[in-house]
């Protein structure tokens, strides 16, 4: 059970620590997922690299400023 807890809390401190690149990563998702039918299904794995990018972009910029 402690290993359970233990990885919770890991997680936990992964996804908090940084809770906007992981909004924008859920959003991005979200996005991909409604624009299923707008967008051709070729173009979704790019739509969505674009947006992990654009997160992590995000979250490096956030972090070089502390």
């Amino acid at each position: 059970m402690t290993v359970l807890r233990d990885f919770l809390a890991t997680l936990y401190k992964m996804f908090a620590a940084d809770l906007v690149m992981s909004l924008i990563a859920l959003a991005t998702v979200g996005i991909c997922a409604a624009a299923r039918g707008l967008v051709g299904a070729a173009a979704l794995p790019y739509l969505l690299t674009a947006g992990v990018v654009v997160a992590l972009t995000i979250a490096v910029l956030r972090g070089s400023r502390r």
